[in-house]
């Protein structure tokens, strides 16, 4: 469940071509006919076990409250299609969020372009982060069981941190205080604690952050995503070196 992606890899101030293999997320297509309606919805994932993965959906949202409740359950290729023998009622609203909603939007890439080319940063630079945020995760060092998100200027100053449980909820947060203190985000980096998944470089993207760093792999949706819309896209960094998936313009070499 993975693709071969080109990359820049930088290793010890040398910077060279690459080919990594990066995990495959893409949308699952989950259609949800009840007695009186019929809901779709996209969940970004990796495929595999699609038919389990619409079952656990469908248990944990309330939707079902056991396999009795499913009259047929059809999968195809990036696509199932359940029909239960009661009506469908969402308790809560369930954000859709995919990469056909968004990269198959020309108005909405539009809109989601980061311009900002003039921002560039040295590599060295961003090697540096992981550590500076580290020291600044309080939660962590008392529970290592958190996530973090950290807001970097292009000198390499910490403008903020969140910690959360959920990646995706110290993004959030860490967008939040951006909004509440009226930041322009084309004039930060984001360094996150773990993966970039689509839902983490999504949530940068809309608040105009041109480079998203991360310690951990990046997905082909969230490279894919980067590419489109001119975002820098750096994973898997170590003490000496990283990898750069989409738009490498905006580092500098040392």
């Amino acid at each position: 469940m993975s693709q071969k992606i080109k990359s820049i890899k930088y290793e010890d101030n040398e910077a060279i071509s690459s080919e990594e293999d990066v995990v495959i997320e893409s949308p699952l297509k989950l259609t949800i006919q009840g007695e009186f309606n019929t809901n779709t919805i996209y969940i970004m994932r990796t495929p595999g076990d699609d038919e389990e993965l619409a079952l656990g959906f469908l248990f944990t949202q309330g939707i079902i409250s056991g396999i009795e409740d499913i009259v047929s359950l059809e999968v195809n290729e990036n696509e199932v299609h359940v029909k239960i023998a009661k009506p469908v009622k969402f308790e809560r609203e369930i954000l859709v969020n995919s990469s056909c909603g968004i990269c198959g939007n020309p108005t909405m890439l539009k809109i989601l372009e980061n311009k900002n080319t003039n921002f560039k940063i040295n590599a060295s630079l961003i090697l540096s982060l992981p550590e500076k945020m580290i020291k600044k995760q309080k939660l962590f060092q008392e529970t290592g069981g958190l996530h973090a998100a950290a807001l970097f200027d292009r000198e390499g100053n910490l403008i903020d941190i969140k910690e959360d449980v959920g990646r995706h909820n110290a993004v959030d947060k860490l967008i939040g205080k951006m909004i509440s203190k009226k930041l322009d985000g084309s004039l930060y980096i984001l360094q996150v604690s773990g993966r970039a998944g689509y839902e983490i470089v999504e949530k940068a993207i809309i608040g105009k952050i041109p480079i998203i760093s991360a310690i951990s792999a990046p997905t082909t949706s969230s490279i894919e995503l980067c590419k489109i819309t001119g975002t820098t896209l750096i994973g898997f960094i170590r003490q000496n070196k990283f990898n750069i998936y989409a738009h490498p313009e905006r580092i500098i070499f040392d």
